[in-house]
């Protein structure tokens, strides 16, 4: 069951959402596996490894956080999330 689930709306094509993703997610050290369709990811934290999902539908990019940190709120991932895809 997801711990967060949100998702961010896109303008463009989904080749290039989910290479924003990709980078921004590799630049911070973390994984991330998938296409146009769906995937996952993982990322390292001061405070332990944050992992998800995605799924794109339509101009929607569709994000289940699967584990976190106790410490670190989903809506804080949440907001990093849709900093790294606004300005990616």
């Amino acid at each position: 069951m997801a711990k967060h689930s949100f998702s961010v709306p896109f303008s463009g094509s989904s080749q290039d959402i989910v290479a924003k993703a990709k980078a921004a997610i590799e630049k911070a050290g973390g994984k991330f596996t998938g296409n146009e369709g769906k995937g996952d990811f993982s990322v390292p934290t001061p405070a332990g490894t944050v992992k998800g999902t995605y799924a794109i539908s339509a101009q929607s990019f569709s994000v289940d956080i699967t584990d976190k940190p106790f410490i670190v709120p989903g809506s804080a991932i949440e907001s990093q999330v849709r900093k790294f895809l606004e300005k990616a």
